[in-house]
């Protein structure tokens, strides 16, 4: 059945400005680079980077607030945004003085659950990034944390405030609506491809609550342009490969539809593979023959195609890898240095914003996000983009 209902809002936190933070800090980057040269990064892996070292005992200093801290941090899963967020929290915590242990759960609920139980039973971390994936079971996974006496931070939870721990979460509320706004804008101006927008929308499975959010406010943009919009598919794929087998088979079913998004990089890149088999993918000049593509996290895999004038990828909504991980070890350093308590609920927000074919502008922001991070290379523009945006 065919979506478009949007749910109630839920409760507001304190929202970071994004675009003005992004383009604050890429001048940073900039000045400081004609200043200085960069020294080498490492990898978000098991161990300190080479950007700093520390060791057991360690005598903290303000330059090196965490120095001879130990630091777990299990994510969701390593898709390209959690790798690059992952890479960047390693960096940023190694530069306070203190060792970063990645654990990927894999989005296994229980595997993620023994790596936090390990933690606390061994005594071996000083502090806890984490990312929960069985929400059901997280306030008491929370409380098993402060009880040890850990601090924490909790990525990506969307935690109430009744949840006693700081968060930095994503603006799930509007995350996509910017995105349905400019999907629903373009169907409205070339009606060759449909008189309204007709959405596949790729969850993860699960379904969980936060995916729904998502859906939903990409809706909610799109009616607020056509209020005939509808989401015609809401599937739910567990990677890359099985988004694109269930986006094929809702291909072959024969359901009109002109765009397509989804929770998360894996989700939307399986779905534009099933659009490339399926010959749905092709673009003239950057404009769409058949469906206006867009998919989620901005990584340089997508922006292969965003960048490519004969794909019919449109948009792919950047979450800032290093914009999340500074908020993160900054959030952290204050809880591990008692600026903050354990159970404060301080609980910082940002969000995605729309990177568009225009290459020549979105380029140097998306080089900053991603620099430094193993196996990611920023395509080059290729063509120059004659669109509005």
């Amino acid at each position: 059945m065919p979506i478009t209902a949007h749910p109630k809002t839920g409760r507001q936190r304190r929202r970071l400005p994004f675009i003005a933070a992004l383009s604050a800090m890429l001048l940073l980057t900039l000045s400081a680079a004609a200043c200085s040269s960069s020294g080498s990064s490492s990898s978000a892996s098991s161990g300190a980077g080479s950007s700093a070292s520390s060791t057991a005992g360690t005598t903290t200093t303000s330059s090196k607030p965490l120095a001879g801290k130990k630091i777990l941090v299990v994510p969701y899963w390593l898709d390209n945004f959690n790798t690059a967020y992952t890479s960047w929290l390693n960096r940023l915590l190694s530069a306070e003085g203190a060792s970063v242990t990645v654990i990927n759960a894999n989005a296994v609920a229980s595997r993620q659950l023994n790596a936090i139980t390990s933690a606390i039973d061994t005594g071996q971390y000083d502090g806890i990034i984490w990312a929960p994936i069985d929400l059901g079971t997280a306030n008491n996974t929370v409380n098993q944390i402060a009880k040890a006496g850990i601090s924490q931070v909790v990525f990506e939870g969307d935690l109430p405030s009744s949840v006693h721990v700081p968060q930095v979460n994503l603006d799930e509320q509007t995350s996509l609506t910017a995105a349905g706004v400019i999907a629903a804008q373009y169907i409205k101006a070339h009606p060759a491809l449909g008189s309204a927008p007709l959405a596949a929308f790729m969850g993860v499975y699960p379904q969980n609550a936060t995916c729904v959010l998502r859906m939903h406010s990409f809706l909610s943009g799109m009616q607020s342009v056509m209020p005939n919009a509808k989401v015609v598919y809401f599937g739910a794929a567990n990677g890359e490969s099985d988004a694109a087998n269930k986006m094929g088979d809702f291909i072959t079913g024969g359901t009109k539809f002109n765009v397509t998004d989804g929770c998360g990089s894996a989700s939307t890149l399986g779905v534009l593979d099933a659009l490339k088999s399926a010959g749905m993918a092709g673009a003239t000049n950057k404009t769409p023959q058949k469906v206006f593509i867009m998919t989620q996290d901005g990584t340089p895999p997508e922006l292969q195609s965003l960048w490519n004038e004969n794909s019919s990828l449109m948009i792919s909504s950047l979450l800032p890898p290093k914009t999340g991980a500074q908020e993160t070890a900054a959030l952290l350093t204050k809880v591990m240095t008692k600026q903050i308590p354990l159970d404060s609920t301080q609980n910082v927000e940002f969000g995605w914003t729309p990177i568009t074919p225009n290459c020549a502008k979105w380029r140097p922001i998306v080089v900053d996000q991603f620099a430094g991070v193993p196996g990611f290379n920023v395509p080059a523009c290729s063509f120059t983009y004659t669109g509005s945006s």
